[in-house]
């Protein structure tokens, strides 16, 4: 791929219309992904077969990359992966041309070992190849979909992948038509009978580490875009080394505690977290001076001796600048 800008990109942008808005309310898709599995909303938990801004063939070859990565029993996060990368790449167009050599989908390049001209303007071959290359990334289900499709593609713009994150799961749900259904619970339902998890994985919002988990949560947070003013989850509290920051199990949002608009959608994230709590594994959440647990599902003033809450004027350490989220 070397240092090409995806031939589709300028196409894709008159194309396929941008999601604006799409607000904790008006959310129709979610993703969590991570070890325990994953889920992919579609409006009506349905196959829609159609996505506006499409035309037939761009949703034929998102279709055809999906059929593959079934047939290979590929985890739904990694159809997601490869739609956003032929999105970037091609914008969903088995394109005859591009950077050097590039050719298809995936302007996979001949004199890089990716096949003949011929199989590569295959859409299915295309897409296998991008899933044999996917599943050789160590611990590839776990990392940032732009990591993810970056350690594939060794593309100049890596950046340029996170984009089209949302429309990809909106894609996969459209054509694939998987439902919300989790064997966890329906939302509004409490789980608390998580097991236990050790941090293992890279925290994207630091250095430190996290457990899959937290990592999924952190994953949920940005694909229905509740991360505030900014996410950030390890940290190694020195003053307080058993906490959960610095175990990987806690994330915080922070929201601007003296704008009413910042504070309501803290408390619109805070309500989403708890419909949620069976799906994500939240175990307890603190937020402008309440807390909220899945062993109590109701809110109640947090009291901290340490901190001398509740107290308005102690914005952080009552919990009125962010929304802690501490994880089983």
């Amino acid at each position: 791929m070397g240092t090409k800008l995806g031939a589709g990109l300028a196409a894709l942008i008159l194309t396929i219309p941008l999601l604006i808005g799409a607000g904790i309310a008006g959310m129709v898709s979610a993703f969590t992904g991570g070890p325990s599995g994953s889920l992919i909303c579609t409006p009506d938990g349905a196959p829609t077969r159609t996505v506006p801004g499409l035309t037939a063939e761009q949703l034929g070859h998102a279709a055809s990359i999906v059929a593959v990565g079934k047939q290979m029993q590929v985890p739904n996060y990694g159809w997601v992966i490869a739609i956003a990368t032929a999105i970037q790449e091609s914008g969903l167009r088995n394109l005859t041309y591009g950077d050097r050599d590039s050719l298809g989908l995936f302007q996979q390049r001949p004199s890089q070992g990716w096949g003949t001209p011929e199989q590569i303007l295959t859409p299915s071959y295309a897409a296998t190849q991008f899933y044999n290359h996917l599943l050789t990334v160590p611990n590839w289900r776990h990392m940032d979909l732009a990591e993810a499709a970056q350690a594939v593609q060794r593309s100049g713009f890596p950046d340029r992948y996170a984009a089209h994150e949302h429309r990809a799961r909106q894609i996969v749900g459209a054509v694939a038509g998987v439902s919300c259904a989790n064997p966890t619970g329906a939302p509004g339902h409490i789980r608390t009978d998580w097991p236990p998890e050790q941090a293992t994985e890279r925290d994207p919002t630091s250095n430190g580490r996290i457990t899959p988990r937290t990592l999924a949560l952190i994953h949920a947070l940005r694909t229905v875009g509740m991360t505030g003013t900014g996410l950030s989850c390890h940290a190694p509290r020195p003053a307080n080394p058993a906490s959960d920051h610095p175990k990987g199990r806690a994330c915080d949002i922070m929201f601007n505690p003296h704008d009413p608009a910042s504070i309501a959608d803290g408390w619109r994230a805070a309500n989403w977290l708890t419909t949620h709590q069976a799906h994500l594994g939240v175990r307890y959440l603190i937020w402008q001076g309440q807390y909220w647990s899945a062993e109590n599902p109701t809110w109640t003033p947090y009291t901290s001796t340490a901190y001398g809450c509740p107290n308005p004027a102690n914005l952080t350490g009552c919990h009125y600048d962010h929304v802690h989220i501490s994880m089983y």
